[in-house]
């Protein structure tokens, strides 16, 4: 019968350590392995090295795309995602029915690319009428995709809500109430104009012009008229120009001469003058604004790029230019908790970036990025999901990514010698209706799309869940709110 031999009591202390430490190294290496995964580490087989790629994730409207990277066509479909190595991809989305979508990306090590944004158009669409209008002066898209606010006859204070929220559409007549604006005297003409919605699609801004060339500004609630107000006469201010301030409908910023000021509907008061010497300016939130310095006559006081808040004691100015006669324009974003400020000034676009100065700080604005930009801009933006610096350009626009700190400009399809505003159909793309086409570009200009007749200078809107695009196009006998499927199923 033989016995086991017995561990000596010296031995075992260091068998123990000599466990411990192994399982640790294996923890330890399994972690970092996982972790070198989890970063986008690859080994590359050719040259025998450990590379960083990164990740690539493919989302499309509507889902259930076929992706192909880089000529080979993955198993999944949208919505999905693969690693790849660093450097530039080539993506292809194909679903039956619609047209194919393509996308070119750089990837930088250790980066997520985001393609989520892909809207894919259908090969074949077709256009359904939903009402005839003999004549029709405006036609306004609320922000929302809720509503669109159509208006017959210019000279009439009543207008038309269509709700856009059901298969089934509805039709409201919604009508300034005497009293909430001028009325013109006897034998004079008058003109509604429909300026903008506020964010939350539930007032909007009409510009009334009477007696020649009297100008107010109105303010319409479409679900209570009755609280309809007359800018000019309640607040004794004759503005050039009004914005809401922030996602609501009861605040309002106010440029009258070369000053801005805020109204607060709801408390019924006019601020002290938050800035003076204005060009131009854009709202931000619902306290501040962003805005340009005019040029002087015979001055050589320089122009300057600035902001002012209701809740600061004086502007406070970001960035300084000669004066000059150039076009000057500014635009603030906050992206990711970093801060930015899109400044064009005569063929320049400068990014800066860092913290704003204060009444008790210079601030750390810094240059982020800058590009040479055509002649002629006449305004500049920053998306509304503060990914993007937009300014439009005389024959287009031109975007520069702050994710992807890429810069590039598109030219429209269609000329027109009547410019409009820029108009966003959602977070990554725009639509113009120059040339009599409605037409979408994302914003780098890639994967346009004609989609159907449209009469220049109205509306065109999602309906909010994606699956229609309701439009304005014009007939041999007036004019028709029409819409189209972009979602087959």
């Amino acid at each position: 019968m033989h016995m086991k031999r017995q561990i000596s009591t010296e031995r075992q202390p260091w068998l123990r350590t000599a466990i411990y430490t192994f399982m640790t190294l294996t923890v330890t290496v399994i972690v970092a392995l996982l972790m070198l995964v989890v970063l986008g580490y690859q080994f590359n087989q050719k040259d025998g090295r450990l590379e960083q790629g990164g990740l690539l994730q493919f989302k499309s409207t509507p889902s259930g795309a076929t992706v192909t990277l880089d000529e080979v066509r993955l198993g999944s479909q949208t919505t999905s995602k693969s690693t790849v190595d660093a450097g530039n991809h080539f993506v292809t989305f194909e679903r039956d029915g619609y047209r194919e979508w393509q996308k070119s990306i750089m990837i930088r090590p250790g980066q997520i690319g985001w393609l989520d944004y892909a809207r894919l158009i259908p090969k074949e669409i077709t256009t359904q009428t939903l009402h005839e209008y003999d004549t029709l002066s405006g036609a306004l898209a609320s922000p929302d995709d809720k509503y669109m606010l159509l208006h017959e006859a210019a000279a009439s204070p009543d207008f038309t809500l269509v709700n856009i929220q059901n298969e089934t559409l509805t039709y409201t007549t919604v009508s300034l109430p005497v009293g909430s604006y001028t009325k013109p005297s006897t034998a004079k003409s008058q003109s509604f104009t429909l300026d903008s919605w506020s964010h939350d699609g539930q007032a909007v801004l009409i510009r009334h012009t009477y007696d020649g060339n009297k100008t107010e500004w109105l303010l319409l609630n479409r679900s209570a008229p009755d609280r309809s107000v007359d800018i000019n006469a309640s607040y004794g201010i004759t503005p050039s120009v009004v914005r809401f301030a922030g996602t609501g409908n009861r605040l309002l910023f106010v440029q009258t001469a070369d000053m801005v000021r805020r109204i607060n509907l709801d408390e019924q008061t006019l601020s002290r003058p938050l800035v003076t010497g204005v060009d131009t300016f854009t709202a931000y939130d619902d306290k501040t604004i962003i805005y340009a310095t005019a040029a002087k006559a015979k001055s050589k006081t320089p122009r300057t790029v600035g902001y002012a808040a209701i809740d600061i004691d004086k502007p406070q100015t970001i960035a300084t230019y000669p004066a000059d006669s150039q076009p000057l324009y500014g635009a603030m974003t906050s992206y990711f908790g970093t801060r930015y400020v899109g400044i064009v000034h005569g063929k320049q676009l400068t990014i800066l970036s860092g913290t704003l100065p204060t009444s008790g700080a210079n601030g750390s604005m810094r240059p982020f990025a800058a590009h040479a930009v055509p002649a002629g801009v006449s305004q500049i933006m920053a998306s509304d999901n503060d990914r993007f610096f937009v300014a439009a350009l005389p024959d287009g626009y031109a975007t520069y990514d702050l994710e992807l700190t890429k810069y590039d400009e598109t030219t429209w399809a269609h000329k027109t010698k009547e410019i409009e505003p820029l108009h966003w159909l959602d977070d990554y793309m725009l639509w113009s209706d120059y040339g009599g086409i409605l037409r979408f570009y994302e914003f780098d200009g890639a994967n346009q799309q004609d989609i159907m007749p449209a009469a220049p200078g109205f509306a065109a809107s999602l309906s909010p869940n994606g699956k229609y695009i309701y439009n304005i196009a014009k007939t041999a006998d007036g004019y028709v709110l029409q819409r189209a499927k972009l979602i087959l199923s």
